[in-house]
C-alpha cells in the first residue's frame, strides 16, 4: 500500500453517469453510508488476512480510526448516539431516554435500516429485546438500537431494524431506492467474536459482494467496515491504544485506492462525518467539532456541475 502525501490531494468522488443516485436528501460527499462492524481484533492481525488486506489496497485505510472504549457494547453504541452510552460501561442490557442519531435522520427524510444477523423481531415487526440468541448467533449488545426507549418501543422504527439474512440482498436490489443509511451487525461467529477473522471471510465477501455487483446501489455510497475494539480485555490495558481496523470502500467514489489515512479518528467520527455530510442537527450532546473523513471526500455539488458539462 502507498502512504498518502497530502491529505488534501484526496477525496471522494462521483463518477458521471446517467444512473440516477440515491432516493432521498443528497449530501455533500455521498448519498447513502453502510457501516459493517465486526469484533475484538487487533488491526495487525486483521491486516494479515489476505481479504482484509486486499479490502484496504482497494480503499482507504484508516490506520489512526480507534475503539472508544472496553467492552464491546459501549463502542457500538457510540456509533448512533453522543456519549460513551448515555452511562453504558458495560455488556448489560440498558435502556436509555437519551437521543440518537435516528432522531436526527428521520425528520430530514434520510431513510434507514438496521440488519442485524441472527435477529428475529417479535409479531407485527415488533423489537425483539431478547439479550441474546443461542442458536443464532445473534446478541443485544451489538444492536445499539435496542438500548434507546424511542426506538425499542416505537413499532414505526423497530420494522427497521430486520434479519439480515432475510433482508439486506433484497434491500440492496432496490438499487437506488435502497436506505441511505444502512448499519450491519454480523453474528457472533461471523464478526469473529467467538472465531477469527479468517472464518469470517465467506460472510464478509457475500456482504461486500452484494453491494459491489449492484451499479446503481454503489452510485455515490460510502461503505465503512470496522471493528468495535481490539482484543485486549486487561483492566490494566484499557488506558492503552484501541487501534482497530478500518477501512473506507466506494465503487467509482474514491479518488486514492490503497493510501493510507494516519490521523486520530473514532467511533464518534461516523456521527460527526453523517451530520456534516447532510447537513444535520448534532445529536443531543453531541458537539459536532470531531474529526471527520473529509480529506478523502470532494463536495458532491462540485463534481455534479462538473459531470454536467462532460
Amino acid at each position: 500500500m502507498k502512504f498518502a502525501q497530502s491529505l488534501a490531494l484526496s477525496g471522494l468522488v462521483a463518477s458521471a453517469s446517467a444512473v440516477p443516485l440515491a432516493c432521498g436528501p443528497s449530501g455533500k460527499w455521498f448519498d447513502r453510508f453502510v457501516v459493517i462492524v465486526m469484533e475484538n481484533t487487533n488491526k495487525a492481525t486483521a491486516l494479515a488476512d489476505p481479504y482484509y488486506r486486499q479490502l484496504a489496497d482497494e480503499g482507504v485505510l484508516l490506520d489512526g480510526y480507534q475503539g472508544t472504549t472496553h467492552p464491546s457494547q459501549p463502542n457500538y453504541i457510540t456509533m448512533i448516539s453522543s456519549t460513551t452510552a448515555a452511562g453504558v460501561y458495560d455488556d448489560a442490557d440498558h435502556n436509555s431516554t437519551q437521543g440518537n442519531l435516528i432522531d436526527i435522520l428521520e425528520p430530514a427524510g434520510i431513510s434507514w435500516k438496521a440488519y442485524m444477523e441472527g435477529y428475529y423481531p417479535l409479531d407485527g415487526g415488533a423489537c425483539n429485546p431478547m439479550h441474546q440468541n443461542k442458536t443464532s448467533g445473534y446478541v443485544r449488545k451489538h444492536n445499539p438500537f435496542m438500548s434507546f426507549d424511542n426506538i425499542r418501543e416505537n413499532t414505526a422504527r423497530c420494522q427497521n431494524i430486520v434479519n439480515a439474512e432475510e433482508h439486506f440482498a433484497a434491500d440492496v436490489a432496490k438499487g437506488r431506492h435502497a436506505p441511505q443509511y444502512m448499519y450491519y451487525t454480523p453474528t457472533l461467529n461471523n464478526d469473529a467474536h467467538d472465531t477469527n477473522v479468517t472464518y469470517t471471510e465467506t460472510d464478509l465477501k457475500y456482504i461486500i459482494n452484494t453491494m459491489k455487483d449492484n451499479e446503481q446501489f454503489m452510485k455515490n455510497t460510502l461503505i465503512m467496515v470496522t471493528f468495535d475494539e481490539n482484543d485486549i480485555y486487561s483492566p490494566d490495558s484499557y488506558g492503552t491504544s484501541n487501534d482497530v481496523y478500518t477501512v473506507l470502500l466506494g465503487k467509482d467514489t474514491l479518488s486514492c485506492t490503497g493510501c493510507v489515512d494516519k490521523k486520530f479518528y473514532n467511533h464518534f467520527t461516523q456521527l460527526t462525518t453523517i451530520e456534516q455530510n447532510w447537513g444535520l442537527p448534532n445529536v443531543p450532546n453531541h458537539d459536532g467539532n470531531g474529526p471527520m473523513w473529509d480529506s478523502w471526500m470532494v463536495p458532491f455539488t462540485t463534481l455534479k456541475a462538473k459531470n454536467n458539462r462532460n
